[in-house]
Parts: structure tokens; sequence; C-alpha cells
């Protein structure tokens, strides 16, 4: 049978506030179980850094712009499969 693929981007916060509210496994856990429910199954979970030069240097200056409170990071990619009739 064909199949469906979709890939989904997780985004978690950085910084002291992300430190203190984000739960990594949950989030991860609330989306997998939204797109299971649609008939998705997970094929690969991977981590997400950012790797371009510009974007991390404004994620450090968002940083200090706000004393180390926030900061968007990194995440999740999740690789999503369907078998589509």
């Amino acid at each position: 049978m064909p199949k469906k693929n979709k890939i989904f981007r997780i985004s978690l916060m950085g910084g002291l506030i992300g430190l203190l509210t984000t739960n990594p496994r949950k989030a991860l856990e609330d989306n997998i179980n939204e797109l299971n429910a649609i008939g998705y199954s997970v094929v690969q979970v991977k981590v997400h850094k950012t790797t371009n030069l510009f974007v991390w240097a404004l994620q450090v200056l968002v940083l200090l712009c706000t004393f180390g409170l926030f900061t968007w990071g990194g995440g999740y990619l999740v690789i999503f499969e369907k078998e589509i009739a």
C-alpha cells in the first residue's frame, strides 16, 4: 500500500522560562498522540538543533535582551507515516 509521510517540528522554549516550564517528554507525547489519533505512526524522532549561524546569533541576542529569561530553542523533528487507500 502507498504511504503518506509527514514531518512535524516540535519547538521548545529556551532560557530560564523554558527551563522551568517546558516538559520535552510531554510535548513529544501530546503531539504524537494527536497524530496517532488521525492514523499516523511514528517512524523516527530526531533532535533539532539550530545549525544556521545567523539564527543562532539571533537566539543569543534575544536571550541577552531578555536577561536570560527567554529565547526560542531547538526541539524535535518527528517523522510520521500513514497508509493511504
